[in-house]
């Protein structure tokens, strides 16, 4: 849609949707789409990036098929609009025509081999500097003549809005965060809102008290093992390519003073489509401790075996052979099978995996 086949939108109504897409990120495409019609464009883009250099971006409807390119085929680096836009530090939109002439758009790679191609080679743009530290790029493309200045004139109205939404949207994104990791604290669970990169953006307490293989680093690892550092990295990776939205769980080798550990991965609902969403995911730190078999005191009681009986049992849970038990007691492998079959017959089993299963899996107080 272009300039002579779209409807005019008002103004109340695009400032109004612009702060509703802050509370609801599902909405920016339609804010977006908006903005771009209301200038007689095709649609418009958000783009933020972050001091890391991390984008993020959202995008009309009718330009998604433009920004995946943009994003593949890595027209990012070789943007020549944004390369002219950034130094002027214009505190406004900028068209085209603004930055080139004709002839040099005639022969930028940028406009011939990824706009023109589909339809487009007019637009304008425009860089904000948010409070949030993050870089705002918000573009609109079309195809019918360089944007007019009367155009230009209202996209400059609505742009400080955009700026206040992104700093009201990564209020409520931070808060909402913050929330989540203060209840797990409460439940007595490590937990970190981690962002794209892998950095831990929050922390409870609890988080900050873990031994020295998790660290909140101001760089990029958090796990001090390489190879779980980089599993929590791929996996941060998926959900921030829409891979995923499912929970993971990822071990961390022990050490000498401390057990494994199980880091399970939480994806914050939407946040990989939230163009001003930074923590990614909920990281709750959980430690692994092996379960442990119940007293052949407890076992005498709860299935009224002998003393014997119950001494095999809790042998075959931790781990020992008919063999090797026979031999630490100098009894006959024969004595020991016969105890053994009687605690099955008792437990109502029939194979020691079972009876493992069986006994380790119930709550019983521990020897």
């Amino acid at each position: 849609m272009d300039r002579f086949l779209t409807p005019i939108g008002n103004f109340e109504g695009i400032i109004d949707s612009i702060y509703e897409a802050a509370a609801i990120p599902d909405l920016w495409p339609s804010a977006l789409e908006r903005i771009g019609e209301r200038v007689g464009m095709r649609g418009a883009t958000l783009f933020a990036v972050d001091p890391d250099m991390t984008v993020r971006w959202t995008t009309s409807k009718t330009l998604a098929d433009l920004v995946t390119r943009f994003i593949s085929e890595g027209w990012m680096e070789r943007n020549s609009r944004a390369a002219k836009l950034g130094p002027l530090r214009y505190p406004g939109f900028v068209g085209d025509l603004d930055l080139f002439t004709q002839e040099e758009m005639d022969k930028d790679p940028f406009y011939v081999e990824l706009l023109r191609p589909i339809g487009l080679g007019w637009g304008a743009g425009t860089i904000i500097l948010a409070p949030t530290e993050d870089v705002m790029v918000l573009t609109v493309e079309g195809s019918s003549g360089p944007v007019s200045r009367k155009d230009i004139a209202f996209l400059d109205q609505i742009r400080p809005h955009l700026c206040r939404a992104a700093l009201l949207s990564s209020r409520l994104r931070m808060e909402r965060a913050r929330s989540a990791i203060e209840a797990l604290e409460k439940l007595g669970l490590p937990a970190a809102a981690l962002e794209r990169n892998g950095r831990a953006l929050l922390a409870n307490e609890k988080f900050g008290k873990l031994d020295d293989r998790f660290a909140l680093y101001h760089h990029r690892r958090l796990i001090r093992d390489r190879s779980a550092n980089n599993n929590l990295i791929a996996a941060l990776a998926a959900v921030t390519q829409g891979a995923t939205s499912s929970a993971c769980s990822l071990p961390v080798r022990g050490t000498a003073e401390h057990p494994p550990a199980i880091i399970h991965l939480v994806p914050i609902c939407g946040a990989a489509n939230d163009v001003f969403q930074k923590a990614m995911c909920i990281m709750i730190v959980t430690p692994f401790a092996p379960p442990r078999a119940p007293s052949s005191d407890l076992l005498h009681g709860l299935f009224d075996l002998t003393p014997a009986e119950a001494r095999v049992a809790r042998a075959i849970i931790v781990g020992q052979t008919v063999e090797s038990f026979s031999s630490s007691l100098g009894v006959s492998r024969e004595t020991v099978r016969a105890q053994l079959k009687s605690v099955f017959a008792k437990t109502g089993v029939q194979r020691q995996a079972e009876l493992v299963a069986l006994l380790v899996g119930k709550t019983l107080p521990l020897a």
